[in-house]
């Protein structure tokens, strides 16, 4: 597994869901299939999920958060599964392709959460622990 997405797993999939995250993404055999479940995720953490409406500028929104020009996404799209991409071309592939697509930012810290056709859409943040 790649450690950006399991950055991902420990910062923003709710608890009692992380080890099947773990397990499921982490297999050939089963990751395709499992990647489906971002259509219509109901396993993040709600206490780090923000919900974004329609018109949000997302790419403005996550720059404004500190995020860099390139981002790795885990998307049930194969051709962006697992890449490293720039943040308009990540967003903006993710919302052509119309299928659940997490676009991590800043590991463990920053992300974006996009289900199917848009329904909902997450900014996900985890701040630093304070001194």
């Amino acid at each position: 597994m790649h450690p950006v997405e399991a950055a991902i797993i420990d910062s923003f999939i709710a608890p009692h869901r992380r080890e099947r995250w773990r397990l499921s993404l982490d297999s050939t055999k089963r990751r395709v299939k499992f990647l489906d479940c971002l259509n219509h995720c109901r396993d993040l953490d709600p206490r780090y999920a923000l919900p974004l409406p329609s018109n949000a500028d997302v790419v403005a929104l996550l720059r404004s958060r500190g995020a860099p020009e390139r981002c790795y996404v885990v998307s049930g799209v194969d051709e962006m599964d697992g890449r490293e991409m720039a943040i308009e071309e990540a967003v903006s592939e993710t919302a052509l392709h119309g299928w659940g697509a997490i676009i991590s930012c800043i590991p463990g810290r920053l992300a974006y959460y996009y289900d199917e056709c848009g329904e909902r859409r997450y900014l996900l943040v985890r701040e630093l622990p304070a001194d």
